[in-house]
């Protein structure tokens, strides 16, 4: 059955404020960037003459990638932004290290906060969750070690 995690898929409208937001303030690499087209991909995702650039970012050989997906073919009309609620997928979390030196940095880049970093009731991390430029909520997590 599952044997991993392979990724976490996010459709973008701005691929360029993504890129900013994962890769030049996160610190996520690229690993690959691509255009896709053909029949593979039209009829993997049942739609006709798709063309999707796609950004792969990760941190080396930790294996964990996010996708982000920028369709130039098909463009979603408006919708109202998610919240921490709306049903479906709700959030991606990283893990950090310096939690609190991670919020000072990305909310002085104005990066939007739920709320400043919490600790955990069991004292085993600090959790604060963000919004990536398109309103994803991306949940920032500082693992303490274990007493």
């Amino acid at each position: 059955m599952v044997r991993a995690v392979r990724h976490f898929g996010i459709v973008v409208r701005d691929m360029q404020a993504m890129l900013r937001f994962y890769r030049d303030l996160l610190g996520l690499t690229v690993q690959r960037d691509a255009l896709e087209s053909g029949v593979f991909v039209d009829t993997l995702l049942g739609l006709p003459g798709v063309e999707v650039r796609t950004v792969k970012l990760g941190l080396g050989t930790s294996g964990a990638v996010v996708e982000l997906l920028e369709f130039r073919s098909h463009r979603e009309a408006a919708r109202a932004p998610r919240c921490i609620y709306s049903a479906g997928p709700t959030h991606l979390a990283l893990t950090v290290d310096g939690l609190d030196a991670v919020y000072r940095e990305l909310s002085t880049r104005g990066v939007r906060f739920i709320s400043r970093p919490q600790t955990a009731p069991d004292q085993g991390a600090r959790v604060a969750f963000c919004f990536d430029p398109e309103g994803t909520p991306v949940e920032l997590v500082e693992v303490f070690p274990a007493p």
